[in-house]
């Protein structure tokens, strides 16, 4: 198996980004990241610069829809149709593609230093079809922090004292599909958009693409490594993303690289994503790279704390088990690692 490290939800200078693609690939590059995916709004232009760029594969998707209801399309060939209004043609318009989509910032809070609390949620939940939920969105919540001029310079300082984690409410709706049996996976994004505001004779950049890519990223498990191949790979890492074979990761005190979440026997190994059938003396393991608090989430439940590097749960039974972990960070423990479930059943 191989690991690499991605960002998605991206925006270049084709819709409201501040960059080339060619530019934002060079920083992912600088940044150390495997993969980017473009989701720039309502527009496929990207795709004419997809490949490989500065040993970065560069994806290009989508972001589709304009006041409520935003929803990243993934691996399409055409554009999308923007329908707020009705966001099920949107699902299935990407699913007649064959493609794959994912709910963004459904739970957003807003900031009364932004157009007076706006925010862009996602308002259907009676939608179907749909792939994915975007748990973690690093500008979404960036923005939802300030609440004030003195919050707002602080986070300008301090962008990363932004990251409470998740909301409650998008985890007990992904929480909630899991329990069904639906396999909606769970993604991070950055929403980088290398924007700037001018405050008297500064200007400041918001969302700068270089500290966006060590905020939220997507860490993928493949069969196999990438092969500098662009179609090929395209296909691979993909897949990984449909499968949930992923989890995302705070990597800007510590990178994730290395973390593993697995439902075991004596003869094989179950990642996330995947669907076991239950047998006795099945035991769950999850390693992480740098000593942590992990919390084992069974049918959206917490099942049990660890500390440490290696953490086990024996004898597990049937359900749907998913990993949450903090790392300390000064005095304090931060959010860090939100994993893809496996289901027992």
């Amino acid at each position: 198996m191989a690991e690499y490290i991605g960002n998605i939800h991206i925006h270049s200078s084709y819709s409201d980004g501040h960059n080339s693609i060619e530019e934002i690939a060079s920083i992912a590059a600088q940044c150390g990241l495997d993969f980017i995916i473009i989701t720039d709004h309502g527009t496929l232009k990207g795709q004419q610069r997809q490949g490989y760029q500065k040993g970065v594969l560069v994806l290009v998707g989508m972001e589709v829809n304009d006041y409520a209801n935003h929803y990243l399309a993934m691996d399409v060939r055409r554009v999308i149709a923007a329908n707020t209004g009705r966001p099920q043609q949107v699902i299935d318009e990407v699913n007649r593609q064959g493609g794959f989509g994912i709910i963004a910032h459904p739970f957003e809070k807003g900031s009364p230093l932004y157009k007076k609390s706006k925010t862009y949620p996602w308002l259907d939940w009676n939608v179907t079809g749909f792939q994915g939920i975007e748990i973690w969105n690093f500008l979404s919540q960036w923005r939802d922090g300030i609440k004030g001029f003195f919050t707002g310079v602080w986070l300008l300082l301090n962008p990363a004292g932004s990251l409470v984690g998740p909301y409650p409410e998008v985890m007990a709706k992904l929480d909630e599909y899991h329990i069904q049996g639906k396999p909606v996976m769970l993604y991070g994004g950055s929403d980088a958009h290398g924007a700037s505001v001018k405050i008297g004779i500064f200007r400041l950049r918001i969302s700068p693409y270089d500290l966006c890519f060590k905020m939220i990223n997507v860490h993928i498990i493949t069969a196999s490594a990438l092969k500098g191949n662009e179609r090929k790979d395209q296909e691979t890492v993909y897949s990984a993303l449909r499968r949930g074979r992923s989890w995302v990761a705070c990597d800007y005190y510590k990178n994730s690289r290395g973390f593993r979440f697995e439902i075991r026997n004596e003869q094989q190994a179950w990642l996330p994503g995947d669907k076991a059938e239950y047998q006795e003396g099945m035991y769950l393991y999850v390693y992480t790279p740098f000593p942590a608090r992990a919390t084992i989430i069974k049918n959206g439940q917490i099942a049990r704390v660890s500390y440490g590097k290696k953490h086990i749960l024996r004898n597990i039974t049937e359900g749907v088990y998913r990993i949450e972990v903090h790392i300390r960070h000064h005095l304090t423990y931060r959010p860090w690692i939100f994993s893809n479930p496996i289901w027992v059943q």
